[in-house]
């Protein structure tokens, strides 16, 4: 019955699955078991059983361990780990306390982890099944009837194989491969939206490929209203980084307040004791601020906010605190514009621009403030996006037409947690996993805004430092900005 019974499951997987790659795949299931060793984070050594095409510990199985480690959770704390295979991320979390449930929908590694649980001692409930377009019965026969704490996923991140592409069979491609045509993880996100899987004030921790997912995975999140930090990543030499993200409801105790006309939104959360996270915005500000004491000018239609990012020494804000922000505001205006993705440019420090047929235009901008009145110490990040403007400003919905506002605020205010939220663990300091990316963010500003003139003399950039000071050469070699006004973008 077991056979005939996966038979038919192979025969409901998508397309490129054939017959016979079903007939080769039962017949895998006769090769003996494999012995493993799995050494966890804190030094444990767990020896495994490996039934045929159940996924092992490997190099994502690490990541994810050490991520879980770093999070330093209370033990009770319920956990459910989807795609659970050989169950060595269950046996751990298991370990250090916490009350876990697996899943997986391999009928074998539910069997495998059973087996392993009962070996340690470990009372882990185990059971078939995970999210997909095939339901076989209700989803809580996986998931069970409660909400989770947290919630781990090393997702399969692979593209499927191309059609003649060889496979392996579908159990093992499963642990492997997202054959789900919406995607595994926006089925993820979809029913962390629909209020299943965690509960208020849960987490969870996913892997994703830079060969999969990888880029979009944050500003997705974002769109579903969930705050997304990178925080773990393992590097491959052929080039392929897995990242490890944390996945939460952002800022859950912030006050939320929004003003027809404000003098300055920045000035309303400097002079308040509201908390972190708080937002404030505005139609309309009379008295709106840019850098170093300039007015910013208040379009017909815009983004104008403001939140409190720090309270009483929870961080010094830098250049690159500023270059964090824009980068983040960037990879999510440009899922909302795919084809016009290159259209949009960080020009250091704090300035966003776009291309329009008048040429390149500032549509944003970004500030950071910080006062403090006896042991009341916060800075605050304020935000402001031309969605409609006159020239010589740049309009955002020219470029993302149909774009609702109130969406893009919301997915904005996750956006700005992923950075400052102090919920999670990584908080700040973890721009290394950006620091690539922001070089190349301010390369491509000079290839557009540029040429550079620093002190009238032509340079180019050479490098950020990780402040997010600005480097360049010219004449002299490694010659820091310590002015930005001091240096020209000569092609605006």
């Amino acid at each position: 019955m077991m056979m005939v019974a996966l038979f038919e499951w192979f025969m409901r997987r998508p397309h490129h699955f054939k017959e016979a790659d079903a007939e080769a795949e039962i017949a895998r299931l006769e090769r003996a078991s494999q012995s493993v060793s799995w050494t966890s984070p804190i030094g444990q050594r767990f020896d495994l059983d490996l039934f045929p095409t159940v996924y092992g510990p490997r190099e994502d199985t690490n990541l994810l361990a050490q991520v879980i480690n770093k999070a330093r959770l209370p033990s009770q704390t319920k956990a459910l780990e989807i795609g659970c295979g050989a169950g060595a991320i269950s046996l751990f979390a298991a370990s250090l306390g916490w009350s876990v449930t697996s899943c997986d929908i391999n009928p074998y590694a539910v069997a495998c982890t059973k087996g392993h649980a009962e070996k340690y001692g470990y009372p882990i409930r185990v059971r078939e099944g995970g999210p997909g377009p095939q339901q076989d019965g209700l989803p809580q026969q996986w998931m069970g009837d409660e909400l989770y704490d947290v919630v781990m996923w090393n997702m399969p991140y692979l593209d499927p194989p191309k059609p003649g592409e060889p496979v392996l069979g579908p159990l093992e491609e499963a642990a492997m491969i997202d054959t789900d045509d919406m995607g595994l993880y926006a089925r993820f996100l979809n029913l962390l939206g629909a209020g299943q899987l965690l509960r208020p004030g849960g987490r969870a921790y996913v892997i994703v490929s830079n060969r999969g997912i990888g880029g979009q995975a944050q500003p997705l999140a974002w769109r579903q209203g969930f705050a997304a930090r990178v925080v773990g990543q393992c590097q491959f030499d052929e080039g392929e980084v897995l990242s490890a993200m944390a996945l939460w409801r952002p800022f859950r105790k912030a006050k939320i307040e929004h003003y027809p006309t404000l003098e300055s939104t920045n000035a309303h959360l400097l002079n308040s004791e509201h908390g972190l996270g708080s937002r404030v915005s505005a139609d309309h500000q009379s008295k709106g601020r840019g850098r170093r004491g300039r007015s910013w000018d208040s379009p017909s239609q815009a983004i104008m906010a403001s939140w409190v990012v720090a309270l009483d020494g929870g961080m010094a804000h830098s250049t690159m605190h500023q270059l964090l922000v824009g980068h983040h505001v960037q990879l999510l205006l440009r899922t909302y514009a795919a084809e016009n993705s290159e259209s949009m440019c960080l020009k250091w420090p704090n300035d966003l621009f776009l291309l329009s047929p008048e040429g390149w235009l500032k549509f944003g901008g970004i500030l950071f403030e910080a006062r403090s009145s006896g042991k009341n110490h916060r800075i605050v990040l304020g935000l402001g996006l031309n969605l409609v403007a006159p020239k010589p400003y740049g309009s955002l919905l020219n470029m993302l037409s149909g774009i609702n506002q109130l969406q893009l605020m919301e997915s904005l205010h996750a956006m700005v947690a992923s950075l400052f939220d102090t919920t999670v663990h990584a908080c700040l300091g973890e721009h290394r996993f950006y620091f690539d990316d922001l070089n190349i963010e301010v390369l491509r500003a000079e290839s557009n805004l540029g040429p550079l003139l620093y002190r009238n003399k032509t340079v180019h950039f050479s490098s950020l430092d990780q402040e997010g000071q600005l480097f360049v050469t010219g004449r002299e070699h490694g010659l820091l900005v310590d002015d930005p006004d001091a240096l020209r973008w000569s092609g605006i």
